[in-house]
């Protein structure tokens, strides 16, 4: 599945605002549209997916699951930014943009929103939505711990 690296080059492409050498990305799981405190396994898979893409990229990343105290996280559903957190996880990782994304079923397809938010003040920087066909391995992956 090279759904995640897809989306992260996308995203890449089209930032309106470049980020630099330095600048360091937080990945949070991409969560159900219908219920932002869900997640899957496609949610944390296509999270680390986009992770590992950017990282191959040359950007940094901050790898969240090593610093489990500063961050919601649910047994089983992934890593949640919390906006009312986003300012807060952002300074104490030093992080200058925050990847963040939601999915919904419909139907034949699996839509998925993507986007870089700049953490000082929630804009989003960059953007792309990507539907999937809904084929039993994704349909399998869907189902698994949600």
């Amino acid at each position: 599945m090279r759904v995640g690296y897809s989306l992260a080059d996308k995203l890449a492409d089209n930032v309106i605002e470049p980020l630099g050498p330095s600048d360091t990305l937080i990945v949070a799981s991409f969560v159900n549209v219908n219920n932002l405190e869900e997640s899957s396994s496609f949610g944390r898979i296509i999270a680390e997916q986009i992770a590992f893409r950017f990282a191959q990229r040359g950007q940094p990343v901050i790898e969240l699951k090593l610093r489990q105290n500063s961050i919601f996280i649910s047994e089983g559903k992934g890593e949640f930014m919390l906006s009312r957190d986003l300012r807060e996880i952002s300074k104490t990782h030093n992080a200058s943009a925050v990847v963040a994304g939601t999915y919904a079923e419909g139907g034949d397809r699996l839509y998925v929103s993507a986007r870089i938010v700049r953490p000082t003040d929630n804009i989003v920087i960059s953007a792309y939505d990507y539907g999937i066909p809904m084929q039993p391995n994704i349909m399998s992956v869907m189902l698994r711990n949600r």
